[in-house]
């Protein structure tokens, strides 16, 4: 199977539902992964909107037991292999792989800042040591580096690198994306940054990585169908309505603020407590109500 055949459309990057005791909840995951893969939407578990680097390792090794056992085959899942120590994220991309996922998500490590020539070295040497399909994500809000479009190329010609997540959303990155990379059929692009998602669709990306697909899972079904039906209007139509669903959480916030508000959100729909864990704070009371009205004025609960 080609990579434009088995990874494409959405693919949600899931919040981690945790107890307010910091353990994972793992029958609020389940119920989180079931909701996705009963609206045909593929589960990203362990991204960035699932506080991957504030989880032990047992835990993120059973988060992705209990998506892969829950999606049963329906979507695709993905598993998030990002670390500062790459010994540590090819471990965890075998572990995950042999657990069934469709496919590992490597991110650059963070602490160091790199040069072009190191990180291909270092995405090269996960890649090779990882007996399964991978797809590189480019982050630059949490790894302070931007992945050059020369190094993606020349990673991209591996044969178990599959897509790109990209999540950069400087002026024309998404359309030097897509005239190098659009469609080839064994190398998947994805848009990381929602609100651009029908804009990259009508540019040739294969997919999109909603954080907003956690609270609005049919919205996202719904544009994916109006971009497969080439019906333009009606997913710039649906993009608007989920643009502005995403300013619930994301408005006047940081990234880490605007992932505890997306909790909050989920919590309000009865999935899952609002808890984070360290670093990230867990929302005042008075927050989260907040976020509940706004997110019943918009028939979300």
């Amino acid at each position: 199977m080609t990579s434009s055949a088995k990874h494409h459309g959405i693919v949600v990057p899931m919040s981690t539902p945790f107890t307010t005791s910091g353990d994972l909840d793992e029958a609020a995951a389940e119920r989180m992964v079931a909701r996705l893969a009963d609206h045909g939407l593929g589960v990203f578990v362990l991204g960035t909107t699932g506080e991957a680097p504030s989880i032990p390792a047992a835990q993120r090794e059973r988060l992705v037991e209990i998506a892969v056992k829950t999606a049963a085959g329906r979507v695709v899942v993905y598993g998030g292999i990002g670390s500062d120590c790459v010994s540590s994220a090819i471990e965890m991309g075998r572990r995950y792989i042999q657990l069934g996922v469709d496919a590992v998500v490597s991110l650059l490590p963070a602490y160091y800042v790199l040069t072009p020539g190191e990180m291909h070295a270092c995405l090269e040497r996960i890649a090779r040591d990882i007996p399964g399909a991978l797809l590189i994500y480019n982050m630059p809000q949490t790894t302070r580096m931007s992945l050059p479009l020369e190094v993606i190329d020349r990673l991209s010609t591996l044969p178990n690198v599959v897509g790109l997540k990209d999540s950069e959303g400087t002026p024309g990155r998404l359309e030097a994306v897509a005239e190098r990379f659009g469609g080839r059929a064994n190398f998947a692009i994805f848009m990381g940054v929602a609100k651009n998602a029908t804009r990259a669709f009508r540019a040739g990306f294969n997919g999109a990585v909603p954080s907003s697909g956690n609270i609005a899972p049919a919205l996202w079904r719904d544009l994916y169908a109006h971009v497969r039906a080439g019906e333009w209007p009606q997913a710039e139509a649906t993009q608007a309505r989920l643009d502005a669903i995403g300013e619930i959480v994301q408005r006047d916030r940081s990234l880490a603020q605007s992932l505890a508000a997306l909790k909050a959100a989920i919590a309000s729909q009865g999935l899952c407590t609002a808890a984070m864990l360290p670093p990230l704070v867990t929302l005042g009371a008075a927050e989260r109500e907040s976020i509940r009205q706004a997110a019943a004025a918009f028939g979300l609960l």
